[in-house]
């Protein structure tokens, strides 16, 4: 079994049409001012129209208000939460919206990681990701062996396809990838996209 692709952060039609044709799993879009990559309401509206509907759409989002989340959520299949989210927060939003949940967690150590626990009963994904959200730094992924985790599983935090391999040593359910395959801050690059789709989807 491959494992799963998401790649986040996207920007432009192209690279979506791209990640497409090499069978991306799913594409993430980022609400977060903060971030290089991230999109207006409108601006994600016309990038998801011509998605399939094979391929989830996930929001990134941050500790959002239900007002936002209300005008975004017609064209999501999940909802991203990074921020401090509590499991009666990420409760609220699943059953007010109906959409599947993946929740972030930051790791710096295995502590950090356990934080999952909290969550499991409200979520459909985690994501083990490096606590510098967008920002260059892995965590030590032999922590994730440690963890009973009973449901599925991404791993982010600089992947790029140097070093892909060692992380799929671990069998993680999916990947998720974004800077490591931009050709500057923000901006992804097929080449990239392509590159790296083939070679953990073959």
């Amino acid at each position: 079994m491959h494992p799963k692709v998401k790649i986040c952060g996207m920007t432009s039609a192209e690279t979506i049409q791209t990640a497409i044709k090499h069978k991306v799993d799913y594409l993430g879009f980022v609400f977060y001012p903060k971030s290089p990559r991230n999109l207006s309401p409108k601006q994600a509206t016309i990038l998801i129209k011509d998605i399939p509907n094979h391929i989830s759409k996930v929001a990134v989002i941050v500790d959002e208000t239900d007002q936002f989340i209300n005008y975004i959520q017609k064209d999501f299949d999940y909802f991203q939460l990074h921020g401090n989210e509590d499991a009666k927060r990420i409760r609220e939003i699943k059953q007010k919206y109906n959409k599947k949940i993946i929740k972030a967690i930051k790791v710096i150590d295995e502590q950090s990681a356990k934080a999952f626990k909290q969550f499991e009963d409200e979520v459909d994904m985690f994501l083990f990701d490096s606590p510098a959200m967008e920002k260059t730094a892995k965590f030590d992924w032999q922590i994730l062996n440690k963890l009973k985790i009973t449901k599925p599983y991404l791993v982010a935090g600089s992947i790029n396809i140097n070093n892909v391999d060692e992380i799929l040593k671990y069998n993680p359910y999916g990947i998720d990838i974004s800077a490591g395959l931009e050709s500057s801050i923000g901006i992804k690059s097929s080449k990239k996209i392509i590159e790296f789709l083939d070679k953990v989807k073959s």
